[in-house]
């Protein structure tokens, strides 16, 4: 019954989707430094597009460690060890943790997949008896490494894991180390509820249970369930090839109506076919993976990029989209926990392209689903900058747009406002001394002829208010403000401005230019980044103004 009210839910959205996509009004008009040809107005469906079940209430918001980067791997159970001659999943995990912390590759989450990390496993109907069900194996030395990187734990429930002395066997020897429980096949409604409570007795607000949304046999869990007790849940094992890819976008959009965020294995989990992605395969699905909300790789056979089938450059370009995911999970954040407060309103949608997400309403991204090295991409309506180049200001349609591996197509849209947790240079969105900081990229709507508004509503965590961050523009007269004032300094980067300011002002939480104002600029970014007071300076070369705003 509930999977047939979930269908008539989903009919009825494909219906308000095509009757509100053709009545939608264009984001802005106008052209800058470079423009696409004009083109028909692509059509895209609207923000509030998707009905979730509203017989489901969210139990919790979704954690930040959640989001990822999560690595993983289930060997020698779950798919063949491949790390250096691991033959166990204690000596994968030691390996894989070695090299990701060589190449500076970020990682909040290890999924311990399948049964190997436990003493016991599961029956064929998910049931386990005896202690040794659910019980840690894989000794101290792995606990301490995931303390020591500040790693969480994601254990799968086929370790044995089904009722609550099980589940707290692993919480106690795990501790805080453990962020959760990782459902699959023939995981039912009520086992996702009794984990979820368990979970929130154990460590109040400091877990997240991952569902499975793709089930393989019964019991599955139900779009409702989904909706009530999970945030993000996986979308099924799916082949490693392009159609893979493509059935992962349409599932995750199928389910993106009931949780923040539904989420694809990035590199494929084929058990049926335990190979890997090719180096092109394997780019195109890193991009995918760096902008879903969970950026999860923990693939049946093992796949880490620094394989001798692969060449350096993937490695270079895992750690890009890494750190580029890693910052933007104050945005993922937001959109989530908005998504918590108003089921309706989700995280991801359809974009203007089949294979397309619009994540948040700032970010569009067309997934490469075949071999190319140039596409055609449809943008939706309004005006886009190219997230290669900022300079390039963008409309309609897009032929022969260029592809090149590790460039995969990124669009953000003229006047968003986009939290970033910056750390490192990796990105080109900060620097070492961004840290303690939140950097807040602004993109404020130049070419338009009236005054320009914007804003954007931050959370940074359930205990703290909303932040609505906001940006008005008046030819060359921009003030932006946050509201209530954030507790950490903010480090605006507002991008395409195209001279250095006459004066820059800060009163409070509210930054001024062009506008009279008196602060003192900086010599270099990094100096405004580490600075204990409020400064600024002007990159001339990325026509882009950094302002910090201490409290």
């Amino acid at each position: 019954m509930l999977e047939r009210l979930a269908h008539a839910h989903r009919l009825l959205a494909t219906v308000l989707l095509a009757v509100l996509a053709a009545l939608e009004p264009g984001c802005g008009g106008g052209g800058s430094s470079t423009t696409a040809a004009a083109a028909p107005a692509a059509t895209e469906p609207p923000e509030e597009a998707f009905p979730a079940d509203a017989s489901a209430v969210h139990y919790h918001p979704m954690h930040h460690a959640a989001f990822g980067p999560w690595y993983g791997s289930g060997c020698p159970d779950n798919g063949a060890c491949g790390c250096e001659g691991a033959k166990s999943l204690d000596q994968e995990f030691s390996c894989q943790m070695d090299h990701l912390t060589a190449n500076q590759i970020p990682v909040s989450v290890y999924l311990f997949d399948g049964s190997a990390w436990s003493s016991g496993h599961s029956e064929a109907d998910n049931t386990c008896s005896g202690p040794d069900c659910c019980n840690w194996k894989l000794g101290d030395q792995v606990i301490s490494r995931l303390d020591q990187e500040n790693v969480r734990a994601l254990v799968h429930f086929w370790g044995g894991c089904h009722a609550d002395d099980q589940y707290g066997r692993a919480t106690h020897r795990l501790g805080r180390n453990l962020l959760g429980f990782y459902l699959d096949d023939g995981s039912s409604d009520e086992e996702l509820a009794g984990v979820s409570e368990f979970m929130q007795s154990a460590i109040p607000g400091d877990w997240e249970v991952v569902a499975k949304a793709f089930q393989n046999r019964e019991p599955s869990t139900s779009n409702t369930a989904l909706s009530k007790w999970a945030n993000a849940a996986y979308v099924g094992d799916l082949p490693y090839d392009f159609d893979g890819l493509k059935e992962a976008v349409t599932r995750m959009i199928a389910k993106a109506p009931y949780i923040p965020a539904p989420y694809a294995e990035f590199t494929g989990y084929h058990y049926q076919d335990a190979g890997r992605p090719d180096e092109e395969l394997y780019y195109r699905r890193l991009a995918f993976g760096a902008l879903q909300p969970v950026m999860a790789h923990t693939p049946y056979a093992n796949a880490d990029p620094w394989r001798p089938e692969y060449g350096p450059d993937l490695v270079k370009t895992y750690r890009y989209y890494a750190w580029l995911h890693r910052e933007l999970v104050p945005y993922f954040y937001s959109y989530a926990y908005r998504m918590n407060d108003d089921p309706t309103r989700p995280l991801l949608r359809r974009g203007a392209m089949t294979y397309s997400l619009r994540v948040g309403n700032e970010l569009y991204v067309p997934i490469v689903t075949e071999r190319t090295q140039a596409m055609t991409i449809q943008l939706p309506s309004g005006q886009w900058i190219d997230y290669w180049d900022e300079s390039r200001l963008l409309t309609g349609t897009l032929g022969g747009y260029a592809v090149p591996l590790g460039r995969e197509p990124i669009f953000i849209r003229l006047g968003a406002i986009i939290p970033m947790d910056v750390e490192r240079p990796d990105t080109g969105h900060g620097t070492a001394q961004s840290r303690g900081s939140l950097t807040v990229l602004v993109y404020p709507n130049t070419t338009s002829t009236t005054t320009a508004t914007a804003s954007f509503r931050y959370r940074e965590d359930a205990a703290t208010p909303w932040i609505t961050f906001s940006s008005t523009l008046t030819q060359s007269a921009l003030t932006l403000a946050a509201a209530p004032a954030p507790s950490q300094p903010v480090i605006y980067r507002v991008g395409r401005w195209q001279a250095a300011p006459v004066s820059v002002g800060v009163e409070g939480a509210t930054l001024t230019v062009n506008q009279g104002g008196t602060l003192e600029p900086s010599g270099s970014e990094a100096s405004v980044n580490g600075a204990s007071r409020s400064t600024w300076f002007y990159d001339a070369a990325a026509q882009r103004l950094i302002v910090k705003v201490v409290p």
